[in-house]
């Protein structure tokens, strides 16, 4: 049994076997969410950060960057992950994964090229491998997944291959701010909300099959409340964006 009691009084839950409680998100670096500069080991980040301010050293926390769809294979299964952060929910996931609280908010946008190309509206959209685009609409007939990252889906992008992608706004904010897209090496881009659709309720994931599952979500959501009504989650968010 492990006792977290950093923000609120003691819980119990019962760990993995290691004593270890890992979250992943996806190497693609996807901002404010994670990311890993090449400065530092650590994985950085709003996720990370709320993660740590609730577990606490105590709770072994780890933070790993990997592809996203093995991320999602390896929470899923529950034993070298438990954790998957920024999550947003699919019925597939619901049935696999247990929802934290809401802790992010992400504004749809859709990013094409302009002039955009003729023809390109009968093209798909392009997209990443593993993320979920249920949240912007499309169906999976519409995006073609074909890119491990965003430099990839870019070079399709000029190449003329799709219509462009959607994206967070606040992701594409994030990536600019810390270079790992350079503004001046893009193509002329026109980004625009996508009509129609709401903004997005990012979640942790718990893997179903983690011992203690249960009791973990309980633990988070005790901490996001208690984080949100003292303004921490808003302020920890404030120094991701630009």
């Amino acid at each position: 049994m492990q006792c977290i009691s950093r923000v609120w009084p003691c819980l119990m839950f019962v760990l993995p076997a290691y004593g270890a409680v890992v979250a992943c998100g996806g190497d693609n670096q996807w901002p404010p969410s994670s990311y890993q500069l090449a400065s530092t080991a650590e994985v950085q980040g709003f996720s990370p950060d709320v993660l740590r301010a609730i577990l606490g050293p105590e709770g072994g926390l780890q933070v790993r960057l990997m592809p996203f769809a093995r991320c999602l294979a390896l929470a899923e299964q529950g034993s070298q992950v438990q954790i998957v952060m920024a999550a947003s929910r699919t019925p597939n996931r619901e049935r696999q994964f247990l929802f934290s609280k809401p802790y992010l908010q992400l504004h749809p946008v859709s990013v094409t090229m302009q002039p955009m190309l003729a023809g390109s509206d009968r093209l798909p959209w392009c997209g990443l491998n593993g993320f979920n685009y249920q949240a912007f609409g499309l169906r999976a007939e519409e995006v073609d997944r074909g890119s491990a990252n965003y430099p990839d889906l870019l070079r399709k992008l000029r190449a003329g291959h799709c219509r462009g992608f959607v994206e967070y706004r606040e992701v594409w904010q994030g990536l600019l701010r810390l270079g790992v897209l350079s503004a001046a090496q893009l193509p002329p881009l026109v980004l625009s909300p996508l009509a129609g659709r709401p903004a997005v309720d990012a979640s942790f994931m718990i893997s179903r099959r983690m011992p203690g599952a249960e009791l973990l979500r309980q633990q988070l959501d005790k901490g996001l409340q208690a984080m949100a009504a003292r303004g921490e989650l808003a302020a920890l968010l404030k120094r991701q964006l630009p």
